[in-house]
């Protein structure tokens, strides 16, 4: 029974991930808040070069305004880290229920990358959110991060004992 309760945390993570999937954009919209906090004019002339091709579509100051520029990049980093977090959680809750960690690194990412596809899927039926491969491609970077994390975790914690 014991074994099972390591299951809560990878659980509760992945409902917080369904549950921020299930909010419309509009309760996420970042964009308010960065006019009001962030200083426009300098990020403005410093990232004004800064172009990046994202799903066809190109994410720049003038494409998306400074906030919006601003906002890519946080989501983004926001979707490397949860997803960094959720494969580091079935990581250790497989080392910790199976004894053999054989292949507890592929059936994490498997696990994981499996997730964040049905999380695109889910997104798709929200009417102010949209479904994109190339999130999952960015969550799954934050897999093999979460992942190598917790391999170097288990090492160092393996040297230790």
């Amino acid at each position: 029974m014991g074994n099972r309760l390591v299951w809560i945390p990878v659980v509760l993570w992945m409902a917080i991930i369904f549950w921020f999937s299930s909010e419309p954009y509009s309760n996420q919209d970042l964009r308010p808040w960065l006019k009001q906090n962030v200083p426009e004019a300098a990020l403005k002339e410093r990232l004004q070069h800064v172009r990046v091709n994202y799903n066809g579509s190109e994410i720049s100051i003038q494409t998306k305004g400074v906030q919006g520029f601003l906002e890519f990049f946080i989501r983004k980093g926001a979707h490397i880290f949860v997803f960094a977090v959720l494969a580091f959680l079935v990581y250790w809750a497989l080392t910790l229920t199976w004894r053999t960690e054989k292949y507890n690194f592929w059936i994490a990412f498997i696990v994981s990358l499996i997730y964040a596809m049905l999380d695109e899927w889910h997104q798709s039926f929200n009417p102010e959110r949209t479904a994109k491969w190339a999130d999952v491609g960015i969550d799954a970077v934050g897999i093999v991060f979460g992942l190598l994390f917790a391999v170097a975790i288990r090492k160092i914690w393996g040297m230790l004992k």
